[in-house]
């Protein structure tokens, strides 16, 4: 009975010993592991550390205070200089107080890494408002509404905006979609509002999925915002990234444009069909490498393109 007992306790010290070994990652690991929350959160940041453990509650139970993530997980205050361990205190408390972030992840379940949030969750200085000494006097356009509705245009930027295009200035795609190139929009914000007078401005992360390269913008008019619209563009195999950011970009451009009636036909059932009647063609084409026929479309003072002949 004694050696039946002393091999259980041997066995659970083994048990023990092991269970406190893999509950924290090797120091190899989590500096591998953590490297893009540290630069986020700051140098005393810890992924396996929970900022309020309960004693004996697994991992997945330690659920702190959190405010909105938007997807990103829960966000948990950090404890103060003044509130940290003793085995903490000293240069490292000193260290934390200046740099450490007022907000921390938490991870979700199994471990897995959270995303850095956006600077308005995490409570950091957006780095591109810091002028005038370190000052943030600025705004942050990735949540602010400021001047939106209050833009008020003059009678003669009104018409550069919304005047009628010429029909050289519409192109259609093969699909038979008409559309106007990115450039013109330009074109017309700067002779409504001179070069420098908008502005484009990140509302949000740049997202990937499916191919389907996505973000939101804003567009600024005189330091106001006047209109958002996410902006998507297909990616391939092979593709450049920063192509696709910025067609990325024009895309949500075109979009904010209709607010200010530019190009306000492209989006007219009637004006679609008739511009189409009177200046576009629907003709067969054959590959000419496959020799597969279909359908496309092409203005009609304009020629079908390689590899397609018709």
């Amino acid at each position: 009975m004694t050696s039946s007992l002393s091999r259980k306790l041997t066995t659970l010290a083994a048990g023990t010993a092991r269970a406190a070994s893999i509950s924290r990652p090797s120091p190899a690991h989590t500096a591998t592991f953590s490297s893009t929350a540290r630069a986020a959160f700051g140098p005393d940041f810890d992924p396996f550390e929970s900022s309020a453990p309960a004693p004996s509650a697994p991992r997945a139970a330690q659920a702190p205070a959190t405010t909105s993530g938007g997807g990103g997980g829960s966000f948990a205050a950090r404890p103060s200089a003044s509130s940290s361990s003793p085995a903490s205190s000293g240069a490292t408390a000193s260290n934390s107080a200046s740099t450490a972030s007022p907000f921390r992840p938490q991870l979700p379940a199994y471990g897995k890494p959270v995303f850095a949030p956006s600077y308005a969750l995490s409570g950091e200085p957006n780095p591109a408002l810091l002028w005038n000494g370190g000052k943030q006097d600025g705004v942050d356009w990735t949540t602010t509404w400021k001047g939106l509705g209050e833009i008020v245009t003059t009678e003669e930027q009104a018409a550069k905006l919304m005047r009628p295009l010429k029909p050289e200035e519409i192109q259609i795609k093969p699909d038979g979609i008409l559309y106007l190139p990115e450039i013109l929009y330009r074109r017309i914000l700067n002779s409504a509002f001179g070069p420098g007078g908008w502005g484009m401005v990140p509302r949000g992360p740049e997202a990937l999925a499916n191919n389907l390269f996505t973000r939101e913008w804003g567009l600024v008019v005189g330091g106001k915002l006047l209109s958002i619209a996410r902006g998507e563009q297909q990616t391939f195999a092979g593709s450049s990234m920063a192509t696709a950011a910025e067609a990325c970009k024009s895309n949500a451009l075109m979009r904010c444009c209709k607010d200010l009636g530019i190009a306000g036909e492209l989006w007219d059932p009637q004006f679609i069909r008739k511009f189409k009647t009177d200046h576009c063609v629907e003709a067969w084409v054959t590959h000419a490498t496959t020799n597969k026929k279909a359908r496309r479309w092409r203005k009609k003072d304009a020629k079908f393109e390689y590899p397609y002949n018709g």
